[in-house]
């Protein structure tokens, strides 16, 4: 049976909104890949609580989660087959600061790391044999994508101090508030190209072709068009 979505976050059923957000917020920071690397265990707590948070954040999934458990979303509801790059788009501003301003991706921002830019999107028309169409076969397409060029090196963005986010203070009639933006000087990243080597782009990327196996599945008719991540 699965894990009530409750007890994966740590919260009671009365649990209000922000107790829910800040609970998987909590969990999220605790299990995150970058703070756990090679740890598929931490890994699969990262899924688990970022599926809870669908359902719980959401109060319309909630409210029949709590009628129905989980069959409610046996059909293809909650996000059991969530990846790390579902997770990191959908649920991102969670997170603001707690990884340098950067919770775009796996891989993070973090000491030099890997920084993860979601490309454009690739249309690639495939000729199959009838054999192929009939049974299926994996296809292998050359592509082309940017990834960190070797030996590239970040530093700490001194505007905003390596969060990502710079703080203004108002006087208002309310009082003094307070607000947080986007870096304009690291683009919310937290850190800055500090050394490239030569053909890298601006952010320290380059173009690189690589081969990648596309599995079409067998009974596939002209002109169907399949999603591959």
């Amino acid at each position: 049976m699965k894990e009530d979505f409750y007890d994966i976050l740590g919260v009671s059923k009365s649990a209000s909104e922000a107790e829910i957000k800040k609970a998987y917020r909590k969990k999220a920071i605790q299990f995150h890949p970058d703070k756990n690397p090679g740890d598929t265990k931490a890994e699969e707590n990262f899924k688990k609580a970022a599926e809870a948070y669908e359902i719980l954040g959401n109060s319309e999934k909630r409210r029949q989660y709590d009628q129905f458990g989980h069959a409610a979303f046996e059909n293809g509801g909650a996000g059991g087959g969530m990846n790390m790059d579902d997770i990191f788009s959908q649920f991102g501003d969670i997170f603001g600061s707690a990884f340098g301003g950067g919770f775009g991706g796996f891989g993070g921002f973090g000491g030099g790391g890997s920084r993860r830019v979601k490309g454009t999107n690739l249309r690639i028309q495939l000729k199959l044999s009838l054999e192929e169409i009939a049974d299926g076969v994996d296809k292998k397409v050359k592509v082309k994508r940017k990834v960190q060029a070797k030996g590239v090196t970040y530093k700490s963005c001194s505007n905003c101090n390596g969060t990502g986010q710079v703080t203004k203070i108002q006087n208002t009639i309310l009082g003094r508030m307070q607000t947080a933006a986007p870096c304009g000087t690291c683009q919310g990243s937290g850190q800055l190209l500090d050394k490239k080597p030569a053909g890298a782009d601006a952010q320290g990327l380059e173009v690189k072709e690589e081969t990648v196996s596309i599995q079409i599945p067998g009974g596939v008719e002209d002109g169907m068009q399949l999603k591959v991540s």
